[in-house]
């Protein structure tokens, strides 16, 4: 796993998107008080310098192990510290597969990341480690990806794993044997409140 955050910092990261959801959530709830919560505050960039860097991110939902929304972004014009936020929150309300999170649910959601390093091509998909690389498939239009989490959980090996993608990409499972397929590879650091 490649190490972005330092591992003093994954809990108050963790522990940051969780306040940010609590005043959100808790904000529409209270609607028509006179004051809205305030969000809570990242810590400065000099303190944590990685937060400066730009990082594309996934947050993940699950409630009770199960997916309950998940969105990112690949790469990021913007640093982290302010990428983060706008994932965190977009996972919990703009995930179209799942109706947005109500304030009720909030303590049987664990909320995980995933920081990405920057995707580079590969020559050929034989190139790809499952559990190590993400993979990003992209043929003419369709385009889809994959973190390096999914093929281990699933149990995958690489044909399958990519033969999900193409359908993730709304092609043909077999598309991705195509020679006009082209790849691209990146490692996330992946941590969450389940995982301690």
């Amino acid at each position: 796993m490649v190490e972005i955050v330092p591992v003093e910092w994954r809990a108050p990261l963790l522990a940051y998107s969780r306040a940010l959801l609590e005043a959100r959530l808790g904000g529409e709830a209270r609607r028509g008080r006179r004051r809205e919560p305030e969000d809570p505050l990242l810590p400065d960039a000099t303190e944590a310098p990685f937060l400066a860097e730009r990082y594309g991110v996934f947050v993940t939902l699950r409630k009770h192990g199960e997916l309950r929304g998940c969105i990112g972004r690949i790469t990021s014009d913007e640093p982290l510290a302010r990428t983060l936020p706008r994932i965190t929150l977009e996972a919990a309300l703009q995930d179209r597969r799942f109706p947005p999170l109500e304030a009720e649910e909030l303590s049987t959601v664990t909320i995980e990341h995933s920081i990405l390093t920057k995707p580079e091509p590969v020559e050929t998909y034989q190139a790809i480690v499952l559990g190590r690389h993400g993979i990003i498939l992209t043929l003419n239009r369709h385009r889809a990806l994959f973190l390096p989490e999914v093929a281990t959980e699933q149990r995958w090996d690489l044909p399958r794993t990519l033969s999900q993608l193409a359908w993730k990409a709304g092609l043909d499972r077999d598309a991705w044997r195509s020679p006009a397929c082209r790849y691209e590879v990146f490692e996330t650091q992946h941590y969450g409140e389940s995982h301690g």
